[in-house]
Formats: C-alpha cells, sequence, structure tokens
C-alpha cells in the first residue's frame, strides 16, 4: 500500500494545497497570492480604485520554506511538523491592471512555480511533478463608495485551473469564482484594508486520484484579511502588516497533521523609487499549520505604472483678450494676483510627512490639468501651491511643502510634457491650511498640493509723446 500511495503521489501535477487564500483572488496551490495595483497592499486589496487610464504592471516572487504535506505512514513519525528545512518551493506572479473609470479597474494574472527544493525523501509528501504556469485569474474590482476617510469596494474574480490532476480540486472544466467585500480607512499616516469573501468551487478529482491518495475533494471557502501600511516619518519607507486566512468545514486528509482553514501572517516595506515604480520586501509565517503554509515565507516585489489616458479637449472660458500689443501692463507679480481660473481641480493629497500621493485620484488631477494647458494657449502660468499641516517646525514644513509642490512639476514635466516655462512651485508651510489642524481627520486634508492657472495679461498701446507727435 505504501508503494502505491507513493506512485500515485508522484503521477500528481501538484499535492500542495488546498485553496488557501486571504484575500480570495489566489492560487489553490499556495496562500502568497500578491495583490494588482498600487491602491492594494501586499496582499490584502484596498476599496480604492487605481484611477481612469492608468496601468500597472507588478512582478512578485516568493520563497516558502516547509509548505509541502508529508503523510502518515506506520512506523515513521512525520517530520511535517518539526521546523527542520524539509522543502522550499518558489513561486512567480506577473500581474497587470488597468482602470477602465475612475470606479473600475480590470486585471488579469499569471501565477506560476518556477523552482522546488526537496530533501528527507524516503516519506510519503507532495510536491510538484511538472512547474510552470497554475492558473489564469481575471479580476474586476469596483469602487461603491468613496469619502475623505472611508472607501468600501466590491471584487470579483474567475480562477481557471491550470494544474492537472489536482488531486484538492480535480480538472476544472468551468472557473472558481469568488465575491469579496472591501474596506478601507485612510488616516493619512495609516492606511487600514480589510477584505471578507467567499468563494465557489468547481470540478471533481477523478475516481482514478481518490483510490490511491489520501486527500479529499475540498468544497467552497470563506476568506478573510485584514492590513495596515503605516508611513514612517521623515521618510518614504512605509511598513506593511497582514493576516489573512481562510475557513472551511471538512478535513482534507486524515493522513496529515495541516488544517484545512489557514492563517498567515506577513511584514514588510514598500518604497517608491519615484512616481512609476515601487519595491516592496518582507517576511511571512504560518499561525496556523494549515495546507500551502510555510515555516518562513521571503517575499520581493515590483510594480510599476503610467498613465495612458489620451488627451481630450477641455471646454474652458476664454481668456482676456488682449488689447494691441505694445506694452506690458506693469503690475503685482503672478503669485500676487488672483488666479484667473474657471476650470475646477481639485486638491492633490499627500501622506504623512511624505511627497507620496495618497490618493490614486490625485493622477487624474494632474491628467485634467493637461487637458486644460493643451485646449487652452492663452495660458500664461499654473502655480503649483504645496501645503503641510500644523505638526512640526514652520522650517521644516516650509521644506516639505515646496518638496510637493516640486513633485507634482516634476510629474507633470516627465510624463505629460509640459514646458517648465508653464509652471511654477511655491510652498507655504502649515500658513494657508485647508481646514482646522485640531485632529487627525482634518490635518490630512492639509497635507495637499493646489493649483493656480493665470493667463497672459493683456496689453495697452504705449502713450504718445511731443517726440512722437509729427507736426502739421
Amino acid at each position: 500500500m505504501r508503494n502505491t500511495l507513493r506512485v500515485g503521489s508522484l503521477a500528481v501535477a501538484c499535492l500542495m494545497a488546498v485553496e488557501a487564500r486571504a484575500n480570495i483572488t489566489g492560487s489553490d496551490l499556495q496562500n502568497f497570492n500578491a495583490s494588482y495595483t498600487p491602491a492594494d497592499s501586499v496582499t490584502v486589496h484596498g476599496a480604492k480604485t487605481m484611477g481612469s487610464g492608468r496601468l500597472s504592471l507588478g512582478l512578485f516572487a516568493n520563497n516558502a520554506v516547509n509548505t509541502l504535506p508529508y503523510f502518515n505512514e506506520e512506523g515513521l513519525p512525520n517530520i511535517d511538523q518539526k521546523k527542520s528545512f524539509s522543502n522550499s518551493v518558489t513561486g512567480l506572479e506577473l500581474a497587470v491592471s488597468y482602470g477602465i473609470t475612475s470606479f473600475w479597474d480590470i486585471s488579469l494574472a499569471l501565477p506560476s512555480f518556477v523552482a522546488q527544493t526537496v530533501e528527507k525523501d524516503d516519506q510519503l509528501h507532495g510536491y510538484f511533478a511538472r512547474l510552470g504556469i497554475t492558473e489564469l485569474r481575471i479580476a474586476n474590482k469596483f469602487q461603491l463608495l468613496a469619502t475623505d476617510f472611508l472607501s468600501l469596494g466590491l471584487m470579483a474574480t474567475a480562477n481557471h485551473n491550470r494544474v492537472q490532476n489536482n488531486p484538492y480540486s480535480g480538472n476544472m472544466e468551468w472557473p472558481s469564482f469568488a465575491l469579496e467585500l472591501l474596506g478601507t480607512l485612510d488616516f493619512g499616516f495609516l492606511t487600514w484594508s480589510t477584505n471578507v469573501g467567499y468563494r465557489w468551487h468547481h470540478g471533481e478529482p477523478t475516481a482514478e486520484l481518490q483510490e490511491v491518495l489520501p486527500v479529499q475533494r475540498f468544497g467552497d471557502q470563506w476568506v478573510a484579511s485584514t492590513g495596515v501600511d503605516v508611513k514612517l516619518p521623515a521618510t518614504d519607507l512605509t511598513v506593511q502588516a497582514e493576516v489573512y486566512g481562510s475557513y472551511a468545514k471538512q478535513d482534507f486528509s486524515s493522513f496529515s497533521p495541516r488544517n484545512t482553514s489557514i492563517m498567515e501572517g506577513l511584514v514588510g516595506l514598500k518604497y517608491p523609487l519615484d512616481d512609476a515604480w515601487t519595491l516592496y520586501g518582507g517576511y511571512g509565517s504560518e499561525m496556523r499549520h494549515a495546507l500551502s503554509s510555510a515555516d518562513n515565507r521571503f517575499y520581493a516585489g515590483v510594480r510599476w505604472t503610467t498613465d495612458l489616458t489620451p488627451a481630450k479637449p477641455v471646454e474652458v472660458a476664454p481668456a482676456p483678450a488682449p488689447v494691441a500689443p505694445v506694452v506690458p501692463v506693469m503690475g503685482p507679480g503672478i503669485t500676487e494676483r488672483a488666479p484667473d481660473a474657471i476650470v475646477e481641480l481639485d486638491d492633490i493629497y499627500f501622506h504623512f510627512d511624505s511627497t507620496a500621493i495618497r490618493d490614486p485620484k490625485g493622477y487624474e488631477v494632474m491628467q485634467r490639468l493637461k487637458e486644460l494647458l493643451q485646449s487652452n494657449r492663452n495660458i500664461e502660468r499654473v502655480v503649483i501651491e504645496g501645503h503641510a499641516c500644523a505638526l512640526g517646525t514652520d522650517d521644516y514644513n516650509f521644506g516639505l511643502s515646496d518638496r510637493r509642490a516640486d513633485t507634482i512639476e516634476r510629474w507633470l514635466m516627465r510624463n505629460y510634457g509640459i514646458p517648465p516655462e508653464k509652471l511654477l512651485t511655491v510652498g507655504w508651510g502649515e500658513k494657508r491650511p485647508k481646514v482646522s489642524n485640531a485632529i487627525e481627520s482634518s490635518r490630512m486634508l492639509n497635507r495637499r498640493a493646489t493649483f493656480k492657472i493665470y493667463y497672459e495679461m493683456p496689453r495697452i498701446p504705449a502713450p504718445r509723446t511731443p517726440q512722437t507727435q509729427q507736426a502739421h
């Protein structure tokens, strides 16, 4: 019987894991599945969307130590419960996401396994007979509610299994489906997201597999995850911490010490290299000895984001018509004049003590500003004003507000080709708050950049003098 079980386990493409998802949009074969967009955390999905016309590409790798299940055999101790190294599996996940509208993102992910190492091969265990892409995953995220502090969303996911002879779910003719409720609270320096959902599985393992493998087909699952992102003061680093898991009623095998219901945790860092590139890295571990849970998990990722929205004409009120172009009107400096803008541009908000944009909708504001400049050539200058909250010294906040304004200026010049002579930056520190600085929920609205638009100054004819008058 032992030989029969061993031959059967070697024949399957994967005897690794039951569906073990935190935020439910992941593989049947491991618990760690990276999220899709810059509005998300590591595996936890945020309720915010990335913005209309924005494209995101992400690549995450993770190495999981001791995730393959070992099965009980008569007279042999099960090494699965020991913490000494017995196996490791390395996975890659490529994901592409696009903002269809300001409230709808669509994503495609390709998880795969690229390497495995197995030691102590004298005991029956699961492993991958062939590496490669494990599934195709399509996700749709919808933002249902968006305020300054609270966002709610809904995510629907379809997973098409690419693993042949999967003993936990069989060869699926139809994808499995998931529905997930997303919630995000944004406190400026801290963002807290929570996901709760349900996954419906389809497919049955073949009768031949059920006869030789000590594994039961698993059913539908409840899943949940929660995570916080905390911005470190005086840096661009963000600390990320998450707990994710799933609940299933049935046991997958009476021959394994691993549980079907899962809980894992991770902690890591996020660092923006610039406005387009962001790096991720960290460590995770099981909180419950369960399927696909790792004694040690190390992950790293990179995400690139850009704006693909084409320029559209924007209707604006015409600028004041210039008089005969002879002598410019002498008047106050441009920052002392009242702005001439008719079009309302929303503010752009930043993380605490940072030049990183807090809300992805800020990129839509810059897109609208680009369209405005392209549609009206009478605009002389756009003044970008940076602001800070009241925390910190006056000198530090002036410097921080200058850097925030400079960040927006660089984005507009680099990504939209706006000439630098059209832009001017000013930092006001904490001197011009939008709302009271008394509490944090108000202070976060003062960490912002605003815009003022000025048209070309009218000109008047030069006065005639006796020297210029002709005799009659």
